[in-house]
């Protein structure tokens, strides 16, 4: 054989052994998305908790080594849709474990995230994620009578956000840094409580909710102050003063309903919160970006695609023996598809400068190495690892598509004000429970619909 051929036989085997290598690695990332969750989200929108849950307890390992997380976070979520709130509480308790856990990762898998792909490494979810925990978990707790854990889930939202935030150097920090929502459910919270002292907090935190819907909310997520805050934060201010309570009537002039004179003693209140429609779900966005030799890497980014389930109007309404009772629209007070795509397309220029810099590093340690192969075997041998290596850089470059699909795309509140007896609860057609209330008496239903 001469040597000629023996130089295209060893750029061959080059072209194989790098063509090996490649698609075991591609492999060994792909191998880290979950391919269960698809399968608890279709039962989840169908609205089959139960068979959501049997499957998510038989098939854990369906998700993965590197999506414990993922999988905590469904497991709480079906959990609670499915009114095992006590159960729904220790899964989400996992999860808040083990996403601050995540949040020290070894250096190892960061390195090798910056090799291969972000599947490399354990889902550390998203900032707005961590906090949803708390959220959740407070009204797991509030449904089953412990007001004062809810509360400190409720406070810890707050906290949480504030500590995220402080690991962001000042020119990266996410826009999304306070919860309104967390502010107006603590509010309602402390006045369930029915505690005196609770009253002064309840005020409190409505008015920091007010400023977040009014300064951030409306600006980031073109999402205005819900009509019920406006009512309840009348109400309390009158515990701080009648010039204070004077103050917020003038501000909110002209809302529909005005509840500031009802002492909450001779009727009983019931809140509704509906988790509506779908949270949205990533998808990859790439282009192609040439590298020295003409050659080509990907550079590839995730973003999130709206699952849009229309905007229908929802009345939630209180019935005895057939007949409306009274019935309140209910409003939008969380909007979780608009957060999760505003904070991501907020950080949108770090993601692709991380992918920039991980498909230059591939390719700077595919020519050190092609230049060894080269002193070995010759050039052609160089050139052939070196348009292997390329075709790595493309097919292993993935955006990290992981995400927490079981989330509602909002969340919306209503409040009802019935005397004292057994009523029929609905939200449009369907019927949410009968309960039997008490004078003075505070009730929350939560209800799911994914239309």
């Amino acid at each position: 054989m001469s040597s000629n051929q023996k130089s295209s036989m060893h750029a061959r085997l080059s072209v194989i052994f790098s063509f090996t290598i490649l698609i075991s690695l591609v492999l060994a990332g792909c191998a880290s998305h979950p391919n269960v969750q698809p399968q608890i989200n279709s039962l989840v929108i169908a609205e089959r908790f139960d068979q959501a849950l049997q499957i998510l307890q038989q098939h854990k390992e369906g998700y993965g080594k590197n999506n414990e997380l993922l999988f905590l976070l469904d497991e709480g979520m079906v959990l609670h849709l499915s009114k095992k709130y006590e159960q729904s509480i220790a899964a989400f308790a996992q999860a808040k474990a083990k996403f601050d856990e995540l949040y020290t990762r070894s250096l190892s898998k960061i390195s090798a995230s910056l090799i291969v792909n972000d599947y490399t490494m354990p889902y550390r979810g998203e900032d707005f994620e961590r906090v949803m925990i708390n959220i959740f978990q407070a009204l797991n707790y509030a449904m089953i009578g412990n007001i004062e854990e809810a509360l400190v889930e409720a406070r810890d939202a707050d906290t949480t956000l504030t500590a995220i935030n402080m690991q962001y150097d000042p020119g990266q920090k996410n826009v999304y840094k306070e919860d309104a929502f967390a502010r107006l459910l603590m509010g309602v919270l402390y006045e369930i409580s029915g505690k005196s002292a609770d009253r002064n907090d309840a005020f409190i935190s409505y008015v920091k909710a007010l400023d977040i819907y009014e300064k951030d909310y409306s600006y980031n997520y073109a999402l205005s102050v819900p009509e019920i805050l406006k009512e309840n934060l009348i109400r309390a201010a009158r515990y701080m003063g009648a010039s204070e309570q004077k103050k917020f009537i003038k501000k909110f002039a002209g809302i529909d309903r005005r509840e500031d004179a009802f002492s909450g003693k001779d009727k009983a209140e019931v809140y509704l919160i509906h988790y509506r429609g779908l949270s949205p779900v990533k998808i990859q966005s790439s282009f192609t970006a040439p590298l020295p030799g003409g050659l080509l890497g990907r550079i590839a980014f995730p973003k999130y695609k709206e699952r849009n389930v229309g905007d229908q109007p929802y009345s939630f309404q209180a019935k005895r023996g057939g007949t409306t009772v009274v019935r309140e629209d209910t409003e939008l007070g969380e909007d979780i598809s608009a957060i999760a795509i505003k904070n991501l397309k907020n950080r949108q220029f770090r993601l692709v400068a991380k992918s920039v810099g991980r498909s230059a590093g591939k390719y700077f340690l595919a020519k050190k190495q092609a230049e060894n192969i080269g002193k070995k075997h010759g050039d052609a041998a160089e050139e052939a690892f070196l348009f292997a290596s390329s075709l790595y850089n493309i097919y292993s470059e993935q955006a990290d598509i992981r995400s927490w699909q079981t989330l509602p795309g909002e969340v919306r509140v209503a409040r009802l004000q019935v005397q004292p007896g057994v009523y029929k609860f609905y939200l449009n057609a369907d019927l949410i429970g009968e309960h039997a209330l008490k004078a003075g008496e505070s009730k929350v239903l939560i209800y799911r619909t994914t239309y």
